[in-house]
C-alpha cells in the first residue's frame, strides 16, 4: 500500500474521450435545468389554462343561465313595481351560480389566472361567479327571508323589529355595493369579447341594485334612531308648497310637529305660517357673499321668515333656521326637521291607499297633488289671512291622516321604499338632523339638499327657481331641460350651456279671469303684470372659478346679475312667461380645468317632474 507524504500529488487518471463527451458541463447544467423547469411550467400551465378554459365555457354558461332569474329577483323587489318574489327563481339563481363559483375553486384555475395576458380573462369570470354567489346567498335569501307583517302593534310600531329589519336590510345593501365594487375593479381592456359581455350581462342588474343602496342603506342605518329607538324624539315636518316655487321646492307655510316615543306617533302641533315670527334679518346667519346675494332686487331674504327657509338652495341652512324659527316662536328644538311636497305625498299614497281626512273627503295618490296644489285655493279665493290659515289647516289635516295610517300599520313596505327613492331622485324630500352622527348618513343618502361639490368625476350646476309675484301660478308650469358643452380646449376649460324652456299651461283653464282665481294668480297688478302671468328668478350656480358669459331669452342676450354663494358663483335674471306661452332661457359659462369631468345638474322639482337632457360626455 503505498504511503501518502505531505505534498504528494496524485497523477493524472486518464479519461476515454468518449465518456468526457458524455458528461455534461457544470454551466451547461446550469443553463438547461431553469429552460427544463420552464418547460414543465409552461407545459403545466399551458395544460391547466386548457383544463380550465374548457371549465371557464361552463362557468359561463351558468352564469348567463343566472342572469335572467337575477334580473327577475331584482324585478321583483323592485320598489316601483313590486310583482311578488318567485321562491323558484330565487332557488335556480342560487344553484347556477353557486356551481359557478365552485368550479373556479380549483388548481387548474388558479394556474391559469397567473399565466401572461389570458389570465386577466379567468379572474374576471372567477370575479363575475364568486360576486354573482354573494349577492344571491348574502344579499337575496336574507332579504327576502325578512319578516315584513308585525311591525305595528296596538296603534305603536315595534321599534325593535323595525331596528332589526332596518340594520339587516342595510347590511345586505353594503354587501351589494362590496361585490358590485368588485366587478368595477377589474381591468376589462384585456378582456376577450366573449368573457367582457358575459362580464357586462352578470354586472348590471347588480350595478343597478346596488344604486338602491347607495340610497337606502344609510337612511336604514338611522331610520331605529329617528323613530325613537334610543329615546322620545321630535320632528319637525315642513310643507313645500310646489305651487309657488323657491330653490328647494316651494315656501313652507304649514308645518306640523311629530313626536316619537315608544313606537307612538303623534302629531303634537300643527302650525301656519302666521303662527310664526317674521324678522327682517336672517335667523341664521348667512355666509357674506350669500347675504349680499339674497338682499339684491328687493328679493326675501334666506332665513327670515318661515316662508323663506327654503329659498337658498341649501337645506342645512334652510332646516337650521326653521329649527331656529320653532324654538324662538314655539319653545321646540326638532331633533329632525323634513321637508316634503305634495308630488312625494302622492308618492307615499301609492303605498298607504286613500286617507280619509277629517272633513269626510278622501285623497288618494292621484288626487292629492291638484287638491293640496290648486283646488283648495278655489274654495275661498280671496287674498287674506283667514284663506291663508284655512288653507295652511287643510294641509296639515293630510299629514295628520297620513300619521295615522302609517301608525295603523296601512303601509305597503315595498312601495313605500319605491316612493322613498323616487321622491329622493327628484329631490322632493329633504332631511336634517341635529346629530352629526345622523347629520352624516343623511348626506350620504342623497337627502341633505345641500349644494353640490365639485368632484373627481362631476362638476355641479344648478337652476333654481323662485316665484316674484306671490302666486301659486307654478302649479301650470312646465319645464324642460338640456345640459350641452362645447369643445375641450388644451388648458381643460370647457364651455357649458344650460337651456330651459318654461311653459306656462292655464291659459287651458277657462275660469282664470273670475274671483274663483284671485288667490292664484297673485299680485301680478304690483308687478305690472297682466293676469296669469310666471315670473320667476331663475339662479344659475355655477361650480368655483367658472364665469358666467351669458344670459339669452329667446335667443336674445338679456342682463343679467352676478354674484356668489359660498365661494360659487351665482348669475340670475328674471324671466317671465304669459298664459300659453313657450319661453326658453340660455345661460353659458366657461368653466375652466374641467378636464374629463362631466355635469351633475340640480333643479327646482316642480309640479310636473322636470324633463333634464344631459348631453356632457367626458372629454377623456
Amino acid at each position: 500500500m503505498p504511503v501518502i507524504r505531505a505534498g504528494w500529488i496524485p497523477p493524472e487518471v486518464p479519461v476515454s474521450r468518449s465518456a468526457s463527451a458524455h458528461r455534461p458541463s457544470r454551466r451547461r447544467i446550469s443553463v438547461l435545468l431553469p429552460c427544463l423547469i420552464g418547460g414543465a411550467l409552461l407545459v403545466g400551465g399551458a395544460a391547466a389554462t386548457a383544463s380550465a378554459a374548457a371549465q371557464a365555457l361552463v362557468v359561463r354558461d351558468e352564469l348567463v343561465a343566472a342572469v335572467p332569474e337575477i334580473d327577475a329577483l331584482r324585478s321583483s323587489i323592485d320598489p316601483a313595481a313590486p310583482v311578488g318574489v318567485d321562491a323558484a327563481a330565487l332557488e335556480r339563481a342560487a344553484d347556477s351560480v353557486g356551481r359557478a363559483a365552485r368550479s373556479t375553486d380549483r388548481l387548474d384555475w388558479w394556474i391559469a389566472e397567473r399565466v401572461p395576458v389570458i389570465g386577466t380573462n379567468f379572474e374576471a369570470v372567477r370575479t363575475a361567479a364568486e360576486a354573482a354567489d354573494v349577492v344571491v346567498r348574502d344579499v337575496l335569501e336574507p332579504v327576502l327571508a325578512l319578516p315584513l307583517d308585525g311591525l305595528t302593534a296596538e296603534g305603536r310600531l315595534d321599534t325593535e323589529k323595525l331596528g332589526s329589519l332596518a340594520r339587516a336590510s342595510a347590511h345586505a345593501l353594503e354587501t351589494l355595493q362590496e361585490q358590485v365594487a368588485r366587478l368595477d375593479r377589474l381591468n376589462r381592456s384585456a378582456l376577450l369579447p366573449q368573457v367582457s359581455e358575459a362580464l357586462e350581462r352578470v354586472a348590471a342588474p347588480l350595478q343597478e341594485a346596488s344604486s338602491l343602496g347607495t340610497t337606502l342603506a344609510p337612511v336604514l342605518r338611522t331610520l331605529p334612531g329617528v323613530l325613537g329607538e334610543g329615546g322620545p324624539r321630535d320632528v319637525v315636518v315642513l310643507f313645500q308648497n310646489s305651487a309657488e316655487s323657491r330653490a328647494l321646492g316651494g315656501i313652507a307655510g304649514a308645518s306640523v310637529l311629530i313626536h316619537l316615543e315608544d313606537g307612538a306617533l303623534s302629531v303634537t302641533r300643527s302650525l301656519a305660517a302666521a303662527d310664526f315670527i317674521a324678522h327682517g334679518e336672517p335667523v341664521v346667519s348667512l355666509p357674506s357673499d350669500a347675504d349680499a346675494l339674497y338682499r339684491s332686487d328687493g328679493f326675501a331674504l334666506a332665513g327670515t321668515t318661515i316662508h323663506e327657509v327654503t329659498s337658498r338652495p341649501d337645506f342645512s341652512y334652510g332646516a337650521r333656521a326653521a329649527s331656529a324659527l320653532w324654538q324662538e316662536s314655539h319653545g321646540i328644538a326638532p331633533d329632525v326637521v323634513i321637508a316634503v311636497d305634495p308630488v312625494a305625498l302622492s308618492y307615499l299614497l301609492r303605498a298607504t291607499g286613500p286617507v280619509s281626512l277629517e272633513d269626510g273627503s278622501t285623497l288618494t295618490a292621484d288626487t292629492v297633488v291638484p287638491q293640496l296644489l290648486n283646488g283648495v285655493y278655489r274654495v275661498d279665493g280671496a287674498l287674506s289671512d283667514e284663506a291663508n290659515r284655512a288653507q295652511d289647516a287643510y294641509f296639515t289635516s293630510v299629514v295628520r291622516a297620513l300619521v295615522a295610517d302609517l301608525q295603523g300599520g296601512e303601509l305597503d313596505l315595498p312601495q313605500a321604499v319605491g316612493a322613498w327613492v323616487q321622491a329622493v331622485d327628484e329631490r322632493r324630500l329633504l332631511a336634517w338632523s341635529a346629530d352629526r352622527v345622523e347629520q352624516r348618513a343623511i348626506v350620504l343618502a342623497g337627502v341633505g339638499g345641500v349644494l353640490p361639490e365639485t368632484t373627481g368625476e362631476h362638476v355641479p350646476f344648478g337652476l333654481y327657481l323662485a316665484d316674484a309675484v306671490g302666486s301659486k301660478l307654478e302649479f301650470y308650469l312646465r319645464q324642460d331641460v338640456s345640459v350641452t358643452a362645447g369643445a375641450c380646449a388644451a388648458d381643460g376649460s370647457r364651455t357649458v350651456t344650460i337651456a330651459s324652456a318654461f311653459t306656462n299651461t292655464i291659459d287651458a283653464e277657462p275660469a282664470l279671469d273670475t274671483g274663483e282665481f284671485d288667490y292664484i294668480a297673485g299680485l301680478y297688478e304690483r308687478e305690472g303684470l297682466a293676469r296669469g302671468q310666471i315670473r320667476l328668478r331663475a339662479m344659475v350656480y355655477l361650480p368655483e372659478g367658472a364665469q358666467i358669459g351669458s344670459f339669452r331669452i329667446d335667443g336674445v342676450e338679456t342682463p343679467f346679475t352676478v354674484g356668489s354663494d359660498s365661494g360659487r358663483p351665482v348669475a340670475y335674471t328674471t324671466i317671465t312667461v304669459a298664459p300659453g306661452a313657450r319661453v326658453s332661457l340660455e345661460a353659458d359659462a366657461l368653466v375652466p380645468g374641467m378636464g374629463g369631468r362631466t355635469v351633475s345638474f340640480e333643479g327646482t322639482p316642480g309640479v310636473v317632474p322636470t324633463t333634464v337632457q344631459n348631453a356632457v360626455d367626458s372629454c377623456r
